[in-house]
């Protein structure tokens, strides 16, 4: 091969972490100079890839994938990858504000990584989640046809997991827990945050639901207006309506009961009839 196809990698092998350089084709795959790191250093194995960190004004951080070529990703000779594992944990924020920790193969592209995150919690349509970072500007969904490093979000980023399509919700029923927690959740916080707006009748059967659902049955030593503050369950449009609580307290008494799970099941009914009900803000 001609001395002129061929360039200087500096390599870090973060096990060690230490540097060292080596010459490649530019017309060699990547698995091919992973196989040659392997045999030379002795280190990795097939869970090694190559991650080239972000090159300000040129590149953002990316895994550089097996089937592709230096020339391809137009790396220059002198340029500085890693040579590290590809899987690592990954801390996902649910929709209840539960942290979980995934192991993850960071390569993958969202779908992949969501696809991966759902089944690790239960949930079973996984084509109807997707994963936003709360560090994006305006928390921005993430592409599912990119990876993680690719859309700028780095190891340390807090990632959400959400509903983001409802294609099945009409099937979502009291024998899927985790399915349908964290859709009353999602679904509470669009009704008290106001995505969801609502009529008064449907504000006050929600909020004494939710009542239900977090405090228990209606005990009318402790729940009394004042005794709870009702931010937490109506949007701003209906905290200013006065004596409201009483017409919740009202309702909450009908309920008296009624199982946490059943109460969940019969808030996410009520909000799936809400015209706006479905509705991604991007």
């Amino acid at each position: 091969m001609a001395s002129n196809n061929m360039i200087s990698l500096k390599i870090k092998m973060t096990k060690q972490d230490l540097y060292k350089t080596m010459r490649f084709g530019q017309d060699i795959s990547v698995g091919e100079i992973l196989r040659e790191i392997r045999e030379k250093t002795q280190e990795g194995g097939k869970d090694h890839g190559l991650f080239q960190p972000e090159v300000p004004g040129r590149t953002k951080a990316r895994w550089l994938k097996e089937k592709h070529s230096l020339r391809f990703y137009d790396i220059q000779s002198g340029a500085e990858v890693e040579y590290k594992k590809k899987h690592r944990p990954l801390k996902v924020k649910l929709t209840d504000g539960t942290t979980k920790t995934i192991l993850i193969d960071d390569s993958n592209l969202v779908a992949q990584i969501t696809e991966i995150i759902c089944s690790k919690v239960g949930i079973n349509n996984p084509e109807e989640f997707s994963l936003r970072t709360t560090t994006q500007t305006n928390n921005e969904w993430l592409h599912a046809n990119q990876t993680l490093h690719e859309q700028g979000v780095g190891n340390d980023d807090e990632i959400m997991l959400e509903k983001k399509f409802f294609y099945t919700d009409a099937n979502i029923d009291r024998n899927d827990p985790v399915q349908l927690h964290l859709v009353y959740v999602q679904s509470r916080n669009a009704i008290v945050s106001g995505t969801y707006p609502t009529q008064k009748e449907e504000a006050r059967d929600l909020a004494a639901l939710q009542l239900q659902i977090e405090v228990g049955s209606h005990n009318p030593a402790k729940h009394k207006p004042g005794a709870i503050d009702m931010k937490d369950y109506l949007s701003k449009q209906w905290l200013k309506l006065k004596a409201f609580d009483k017409d919740i307290y009202r309702e909450h008494k009908k309920l008296v009961g009624m199982s946490e799970v059943n109460a969940k099941y019969r808030y996410v009914q009520l909000v799936r009839s809400l015209k706006t009900y479905g509705i991604t803000f991007y």
